[in-house]
């Protein structure tokens, strides 16, 4: 969202007191987004800690409610955009504050100051009037982005105004035999045979950007600002891509080093440049014929780690027992690719 629209929208700051939201959270009035108790209990204990010395910062919510329910400058429901760990933290405080009341005697002193704040304190609030669910997400990427870092599952899924974003998250939500596949949102890299999803999310963009440029890219996002076709011609070419390649092998057993190697991401990379090789600015319906004819003629590949042909690629024997890792330095990739066209 540009500020020029949030600009157009109505808002307030205004102030709660603690219990005041503790009560609404706790009666539903408050929605928040996902909770991560990792961040909650670092904020309760923040809070523990410093309140002796009453040395506590705790930035201003922002928020959103519904067409003309700011009366006299509060709502009565609050859709939170960016604070959802600092209201959870809030409403457990209650149970952290009697367990410290059964410790030592530093313990109890803070667990009374604090619950003393609790009462006695208000937090600020910017309240939006209005906001779709879009213009909520794209704000809580923005306010996070600044500063901060930012999942990238959740720059995915809530970036509206990055195409390849929006191409990824997609292809994620609609593909069926990829999420059989598996992929890694946690970890930008897989570490194998451990792990048998087939890509993680970071790997998935970047091969979503070769159906975009042709080439693999590093900062694959200053790439992609221009692109010849529309996010749903590229969606379709994709979808036509993986339902060729999981034709090729299982997609319950792509993703399993010692079972197929393109579960190796060198190899899965070369096959993805193979099949866009210099047609990034051709007509959607050329593309399409053209990665049929090129993923047909890898049917009859031997893809699993004994084939003796990875041998001929750089790489290095890692693990227990030994397995052959491709190395995914620009060079070999394209010797892979050249392979593929002599299959």
């Amino acid at each position: 969202m540009i500020l020029g629209e949030l600009d157009r929208k109505r808002r307030k700051m205004v102030s709660y007191s603690i219990m005041e939201l503790v009560h609404m959270y706790r009666n539903g009035q408050i929605a928040t987004r996902e909770i991560n108790q990792l961040r909650v209990r670092s904020i309760k204990n923040y809070l523990l800690d410093n309140a002796l010395t009453k040395n506590i910062y705790l930035p201003p919510l922002v928020a959103n409610s519904r067409e003309g329910t700011i009366l006299n400058g509060e709502a009565f429901e609050l859709s939170i955009i960016d604070g959802t760990q600092r209201i959870a933290a809030f409403a457990q405080l209650e149970d952290s504050i009697l367990k410290a009341l059964k410790k030592d005697e530093e313990k109890v002193k803070q667990a009374y100051e604090l619950d003393s704040l609790m009462k006695e304190s208000s937090i600020a609030i910017q309240v939006f009037e209005g906001l779709t669910q879009a213009e909520e997400s794209q704000l809580y990427l923005d306010l996070n982005l600044k500063g901060k870092k930012v999942a990238l599952s959740k720059r995915i899924s809530f970036d509206s105004r990055n195409n390849l974003n929006v191409i990824t998250n997609q292809v994620l939500q609609t593909h069926q035999s990829l999420k059989t596949a598996g992929v890694e949102l946690e970890k930008r890299s897989i570490n194998r045979p451990g792990n048998k999803n087939l890509l993680s999310l970071s790997q998935l963009r970047q091969v979503i950007g070769i159906f975009m440029t042709g080439k693999v890219h590093v900062n694959i996002e200053e790439k992609v600002s221009s692109s010849p076709l529309s996010n749903s011609e590229y969606i379709t070419l994709i979808h036509l891509y993986l339902n060729e390649l999981f034709d090729i092998y299982p997609a319950e057993q792509m993703g399993d080093y010692t079972k197929c190697m393109l579960a190796s991401y060198p190899l899965f990379v070369a096959v993805a440049l193979y099949a866009n090789d210099k047609m990034e600015n051709q007509h959607i319906e050329q593309r399409q014929q053209l990665i049929s004819t090129r993923m047909s003629k890898l049917k009859e590949v031997d893809w699993s780690p004994a084939n003796p042909i990875w041998k001929e690629f750089k790489g290095t024997y890692k693990g227990r027992p030994p397995l052959f890792h491709l190395s995914k330095d620009k060079n070999n990739i394209e010797e892979l690719v050249r392979w593929l066209y002599s299959c």
